[in-house]
């Protein structure tokens, strides 16, 4: 829980990186490279985790834990085209192999609420790990037994926290501003849906906020 002081902090946090945002954000020069502006949100939680580590309580990720690779995750627009880009630039069986898995993911999630592994988790690896989603790059636990046992509370943080949902805030009104949608999706069933349909990152790009719906859904 925040103070009153650090609220007003956090939220002026939030407005400065949607300022710093709005005037980089390259909208102008077309929709893939207003994508990619998403990477620059993506270092500064990288930067953010990395200040962290070194400042306070050490974390207790390493490569092959992937307890919090199980949960729901969500992404915004441009985050989901940006992995989707990646994709499609990988040979044709690595890309094939991608949209099989999520489509496993997507079927089972529709007909069970159990937990699954994300489609992008390979061996206890993150295969999209460079263009992973901001909700991946923050997360993270102080204590590995707790996320074993899928304990209801895991010890974070909280300054981690606070930095990096100031960053993805402010990003994503900077996005809105243009106005371009960046709402929350299911990883998933997201990634999916702009694989799937080769009009929908165009559509985006022209203010649509149903762009990652699946079409029979908008009918």
């Amino acid at each position: 829980m925040l103070t009153d002081d650090e609220r007003s902090a956090f939220l002026q946090s939030i407005a400065r990186v949607r300022q710093r945002a709005a005037q980089a954000l390259p909208q102008s020069q077309g929709a893939d490279d207003t994508v990619a502006f998403i990477a620059q949100l993506h270092r500064g939680l990288d930067t953010v985790a990395e200040q962290a580590r070194a400042t306070g309580p050490q974390p207790a990720c390493q490569a092959g834990c992937a307890h919090c690779c199980h949960l729901r995750v969500e992404a915004t627009e441009p985050e989901v085209f940006h992995i989707a880009q990646h994709l499609r630039a990988q040979p044709a069986t690595v890309r094939a192999d991608a949209i099989s898995a999520l489509q496993r993911h997507v079927a089972t999630a529709q007909a069970s609420t159990t937990r699954q592994a994300c489609s992008f988790l390979v061996d206890d690896r993150c295969s999209i790990y460079p263009v992973r989603p901001a909700a991946c790059r923050k997360a993270h636990s102080l204590s590995a037994p707790h996320c074993a046992e899928q304990s209801p509370i895991i010890p974070q943080n909280l300054r981690l926290l606070v930095d990096a949902e100031a960053l993805m805030a402010g990003t994503a009104l900077a996005y809105r501003d243009q106005p371009l949608p960046a709402s929350a999706h299911e990883l998933n069933a997201a990634v999916l849906a702009a694989l799937k349909d080769p009009t929908a990152q165009a559509r985006w790009y022209q203010g649509d906020a149903a762009a990652l719906m699946p079409k029979d859904a908008q009918n």
